[in-house]
């Protein structure tokens, strides 16, 4: 058997414990987390391959495969954890596709998407809705006011200790800058989840541009099939959108607007927080004071130690 393949699929196993996520044999083939390589070439694998390797001594002194999931030694309560939260997360998604039918009219709103936990089924009873947002290039801060006081005004924002279903307004890019900023693999789990509920079209492009993914999981598929969760556009939304952006169409609207948020995220003591990613310019608007990625990825790398593998990874 394949060494490499081996510690792969143990790697994503681990990585995804760190998420309380058990894996199928098909998620963990289509999610393979690509471990660095002696001449530097990530190999693909046939999903026959992983699921072979997957019933070897080598796997199973490390990992269980319990009702078709794949886990840790020790962590069976994941199976039965999983179940419960795919119910949870279905009733949350449902919600956010009852607010995209509002939300699409949004002036200068291209795209609206679905990530953090839920998009893979992974929500609790206490989880928000994280959203990336895509807005028309030349008008992200028209674009992300005018947001922010459509979600307050319905009140679906999170803010304050508000944050239970309510839609987190923390990830705008535009048209022009589809490629995400941060390239790790915390950023590549993000994005390979990533569901869509409104803006297929600009969906697309955004697959297309993130194909970097494929660098920390070499089977990341860019072909993106449509779901009956993408909201589609509609004429009454199109009229409602078409005539607020008539409305708000001005240069010194959206440089007022970049003023007074700029100089808001400025004075914001979370800012200054260590490790803290905040961007604020015409092509993103990304405000993450904690931001997951580092903490997930030192849990890993504690989680692979433990397991004492009798080779390096």
């Amino acid at each position: 058997m394949d060494l490499q393949l081996r510690k792969n699929i143990i790697a994503t196993i681990t990585y995804y414990d760190v998420f309380d996520f058990p894996l199928t044999s098909f998620e963990i083939w289509k999610h393979l987390v690509a471990l660095p390589t002696e001449d530097g070439v990530q190999k693909f694998w046939r999903l026959d391959q992983v699921i072979k390797e997957l019933e070897t001594d080598e796997i199973k002194e490390y990992i269980l495969n319990l009702q078709g999931f794949y886990l840790l030694h020790g962590r069976k309560k994941l199976v039965e954890n999983r179940r419960k939260r795919e119910l949870i997360s279905i009733k949350k998604i449902k919600k956010l596709k009852k607010y995209s039918k509002y939300l699409k009219m949004v002036p200068f709103i291209v795209m609206i998407a679905l990530t953090g936990n839920l998009s893979y089924k992974n929500g609790n009873e206490d989880s928000d809705l994280d959203v990336l947002i895509v807005c028309k290039y030349g008008h992200l801060w028209t674009g992300r006011f005018l947001m922010t006081v459509v979600t307050h005004l319905f009140g679906i924002r999170m803010w304050g200790d508000k944050h239970t279903d309510r839609v987190c307004l923390n990830y705008y890019i535009t048209d022009k800058s589809l490629e995400v900023p941060t390239k790790d693999l915390f950023a590549a789990h993000e994005y390979s989840f990533i569901m869509p509920m409104y803006g297929m079209d600009v969906f697309k492009k955004f697959t297309e541009e993130n194909s970097w993914i494929r660098n920390y999981k070499p089977h990341y598929q860019i072909k993106v099939l449509k779901t009956d969760l993408c909201e589609e556009d509609s004429s009454r939304a199109q009229f409602v959108r078409n005539t607020f952006e008539s409305i708000f169409n001005f240069e010194f609207i959206e440089n007022y607007l970049k003023k007074i948020q700029q100089k808001k995220i400025k004075s914001n003591p979370k800012t200054e927080y260590k490790g803290a990613i905040i961007e604020a310019s015409d092509e993103y608007l990304i405000f993450l004071p904690k931001p997951h990625g580092p903490k997930v990825f030192e849990e890993y790398k504690k989680r692979l130690t433990s397991l004492e593998l009798p080779w390096r990874v």
